[in-house]
């Protein structure tokens, strides 16, 4: 019995094997949860449905689905992270539902992140017994778990995958060998991918590290693999930022609106928390829940007790995340001031979500606190300890888990996830109010999405349209006795990448001219092309194929892919020479 114990206190797989059971402890609410209940979880259900019928159309860039809003196309895929996208399609591959996709890829988050919690811990303690202490606490954060059951806020969720990376190649960079600095670049890619709000913030909390260790600044190598980690991560996920920023500025969507997108300094003023919320929840039944929950709340405070037994090596990096914690905390209080905000760092909507990075601090805090606690009570004793060790896995596991969760569904959506499936995800046009609308021009009337035809109509001048032929993103159409600067609507969303050609027939020598057309946005902000000329007769072909710009983000983050790929193996192959040679 005795070496069992020891064995689970120490021994590595073991540990994987624990983390593995805490995170399917961790998920067991899952099996009940009603994806289409929670807040947001019906639109990543239809997300994934439309990124499928995007890719089955072969459609490039696959950003925009072109059954959505009413048949008029819409860009699911482009403002919003791919890899909350991707990750969940790739179970369809086993023809599973697309909530069921939902519900493994939500496991895979707990578990994945569970793994780098504990490497991250283990490089910077060099302690196992740490190690899986903040792996399993970081499996039941209630907050984290309140962005799956509750709000199923995908990209919040995915991104606690990529904190401690962060943190593991910025210690390891800083303070360690420095040969997994790469990490920095990893997760850093991985946030972009996943959440921007969570990327900005966590970028903001990088450089408070970094200036806590400003001595190790000075190393001109550091700043080097600074600048290789952020090259890694510009030309990597340029085809997912090179299109925002073209349509950015470009374009005029809902997304960039700060109005609209309720993320002024006074809405976050206004979104903020008490410190009683973190206690004894006070929001209404269908709202957040942002309770700490007793357990953490112990194991927090046990700082106080244990802080002046912690390892003289440990204390300067719990000092840290100590800091990183009380200012995420601040930052979610009613008293933090953000009405006076400039509106870059107001990006976040809500304040509570720096609750996400408060958790994973004290995940830390509080694994180092019930060490300390351990060696401080068992002293010299092992055995003493390796209980204490086993005890304390199994009260976080039990005590954190919420196994009997309270769902809070909102009234309003009744349907269970198969109904849902079968009446709403059809290869049929769906209306803009089953989706979100973040993605729509701004001030987009919906009430003319919704009352318009499905076909090109004439906006100003004269021309007579017949032959219209509409499949997908491609539409084709001939003209008659066209007006000189008549202006047709054609029948889609306007997003950047739409082309028209327009094949002129000439009956005086009995030729074809091929002109083509710029597009442009209509009063209505749709997709709209104007003739310049006095047209007899024409046939318009329309095309979605995408911009030069987005094309050329897609060529950058493949030739970096192979390039490091390429890199990886020759450096790899250098290192198996040089050990060879060392024997």
């Amino acid at each position: 019995m005795k070496k069992i114990i020891e064995n689970i206190r120490k021994d590595k797989v073991i540990h994987y094997i624990i983390i593995i059971a805490a995170s399917l402890i961790a998920a067991i609410p899952l099996i009940n949860l009603r994806i289409y209940g929670t807040d947001d979880g019906y639109v990543h259900m239809l997300r994934i449905f439309g990124m499928e019928q995007i890719l089955k159309e072969q459609n490039f860039p696959p950003f925009i689905y072109s059954k959505f809003a009413n048949g008029f196309g819409y860009a699911i895929n482009l403002f919003y992270s791919p890899i909350v996208t991707y990750g969940p399609l790739f179970f369809r591959i086993f023809g599973l539902h697309y909530y069921t996709c939902l519900k493994l890829f939500a496991y895979s988050t707990i578990l994945i992140s569970c793994f780098t919690m504990y490497n991250f811990l283990y490089e910077v303690s060099k302690k196992r017994e740490i190690a899986i202490l903040g792996a399993v606490i970081y499996a039941f954060i209630p907050y984290r778990l309140e962005t799956i059951f509750n709000r199923f806020a995908i990209g919040e969720f995915t991104a606690y995958i990529f904190f401690p990376m962060l943190f593991h190649g910025l210690f390891n960079l800083l303070k360690g060998d420095g040969k997994k600095h790469y990490y920095i670049a990893i997760s850093g890619v991985g946030l972009i991918l996943t959440h921007t709000i969570s990327t900005e913030y966590s970028v903001l909390l990088a450089i408070l590290y970094m200036i806590l260790n400003i001595r190790k600044l000075k190393n001109i190598e550091v700043w080097k693999k600074i600048g290789i980690n952020l090259l890694i991560i510009i030309t990597l996920t340029a085809f997912y930022t090179m299109p925002i920023i073209e349509h950015k500025l470009f374009g005029n969507y809902t997304i960039f609106d700060s109005t609209s997108m309720r993320s002024l300094p006074s809405d976050l003023q206004n979104a903020s928390i008490s410190i009683t919320q973190l206690f004894k929840d006070t929001t209404e039944p269908e709202g957040v829940d942002f309770n700490l929950e007793i357990p953490l709340v112990l194991f927090a405070i046990l700082g106080i007790f244990v802080f002046k037994k912690i390892s003289e090596d440990l204390k300067p990096e719990y000092l840290k995340f100590l800091l990183i914690a009380v200012i995420s905390l601040y930052m979610t209080n009613k008293l933090f001031p953000w009405i006076i905000m400039p509106n870059v760092l107001t990006t976040l909507q809500f304040p509570w979500r720096m609750l996400a990075f408060f958790e994973f601090a004290l995940s830390v805090l509080c694994a180092i606190n019930i060490y300390t606690l351990i060696e401080m009570i068992a002293k010299n004793k092992e055995l003493l300890r390796n209980i204490l060790f086993t005890c304390f896995i199994v009260i976080i596991s039990i005590s954190m888990a919420k196994v009997n969760y309270n769902y809070k569904y909102e009234a309003k959506k009744t349907l269970s996830d198969e109904e849902f499936e079968k009446k709403r995800i059809v290869d049929e046009p769906l209306s803009i109010w089953s989706i979100n609308r973040e993605y729509l021009p701004l001030n987009m009337d919906k009430d003319y999405i919704e009352d318009r035809e499905n076909s090109t109509i004439v906006l100003q001048g004269q021309a007579e349209i017949s032959n219209e032929q509409k499949n997908g993103l491609n539409l084709e159409f001939d003209v008659e006795n066209v007006e000189e600067g008549t202006v047709l609507e054609l029948p889609y969303i306007y997003y950047l990448g739409y082309q028209a050609e327009i094949q002129e027939f000439s009956e005086s020598n009995d030729s074809i001219i091929e002109i083509k057309s710029k597009t442009f946005e209509s009063e209505n902000h749709f997709v709209a092309i104007k003739l310049g000329n006095n047209i007899q007769k024409a046939h318009i072909v329309v095309k979605y194929k995408g911009t030069i710009v987005e094309k050329v983000g897609y060529i950058i983050s493949g030739l970096s892919t192979v390039i490091i790929i390429v890199i990886c193996i020759i450096k790899k192959r250098k290192d198996k020479k040089n050990e060879g040679r060392k024997a």
